[in-house]
């Protein structure tokens, strides 16, 4: 799966977004749905690891998604994942290769099917495209206060806005989604990666001495959504250049077990290049599938 593809992904969900009115948040799948008709319909809770899926019959499309999680911004976004799977080219036809159904799976998932991706990532731009987050971003606070409020802005969940908001962002900011003692991904803005030479943060990586690493040695601080904020650096988080401050705060991402770290700081300026580079900054090791929770 190449960054070409997801990029393509990506601005076909924001393409779609505009073609279908919406110009403002919330972008409304459901509306999109009904607006091509594709009936969409909400399954019982017992559906525990799915999510939703997408159903061929004839002419006939059909959509449903679990109600297994009681978020907003899962049901939204597992309904624009579905609907990556009618709208982007070739998928109706990959699915219909093996059975006239197919069954997205909830959660993270570390990897998946170039679909699977790629329907994740028409989703993203589909109820974040790039112009209305950058747009709210400026508008709003910086770190984690400014992705919350993006969040309820768009109706999306907080770690499908911190993605967005890193791949976006204005100003210089990371996001680093980890579990235990590992890390899972990250993103670096634009921004933040021309603030000097530095590590990556990797899939598998231990996380280093760190705020973010005390939080996550107490399991209820994730499975109860508490947050914190501590100061700490990058040349100790990144490895980069020393006299670097920035703000580490750090929320529990509930059931599903990861905790979100978001770096940035008022003291660093806006990304001078911002209007001119709208590509994700996607940490190359790794291509993680969107949270469709919180």
């Amino acid at each position: 799966m190449t960054k070409f593809r997801l990029n393509w992904a990506r601005r076909c969900g924001e393409e779609k977004a505009a073609e279908f009115g919406f110009t403002t948040f919330p972008i409304d799948p459901f509306e999109i749905a009904e607006k091509v008709e594709i009936h969409v319909e909400a399954k019982p809770p017992d559906m525990d690891g799915v999510s939703g899926g997408i159903i061929f019959s004839g002419e006939d499309v059909g959509i449903f998604y679990s109600t297994s999680i009681e978020s907003e911004g899962f049901q939204r976004f597992t309904v624009g994942h579905e609907l990556g799977h009618y709208f982007l080219e070739g998928h109706p036809a990959e699915i219909l290769k093996a059975a006239p159904i197919h069954i997205s799976r909830a959660g993270f998932t570390e990897g998946g099917s170039s679909i699977e991706l790629e329907a994740d990532h028409f989703a993203s731009g589909l109820l974040l495209p790039t112009k209305l987050v950058t747009q709210a971003l400026r508008n709003g606070q910086i770190g984690l206060v400014g992705i919350s409020e993006l969040s309820e802005l768009s109706k999306c969940s907080l770690t499908a806005c911190a993605i967005r908001a890193a791949e976006c962002s204005p100003y210089p900011m990371a996001v680093v989604v980890s579990r235990g003692e590992n890390i899972c991904y990250g993103f670096l803005s634009e921004g933040f990666k021309r603030l000097g030479r530095m590590t990556y943060p990797r899939k598998g990586a231990k996380l280093p001495q760190s705020a973010t690493l005390e939080f996550n040695a107490d399991a209820q601080n994730v499975l109860m959504g508490r947050n914190v904020c501590q100061q700490t650096s990058l040349e100790d988080w990144f490895e980069g250049p020393a006299g670097c401050e920035l703000d580490e705060e750090v929320v529990g991402l509930g059931r599903y077990g990861f905790t979100l770290s978001v770096f940035s700081s008022e003291e660093m300026p806006d990304d001078p290049d911002d209007d001119e580079d709208e590509e994700s900054a996607l940490i190359e090791s790794y291509t993680p599938k969107f949270a469709y929770g919180r």
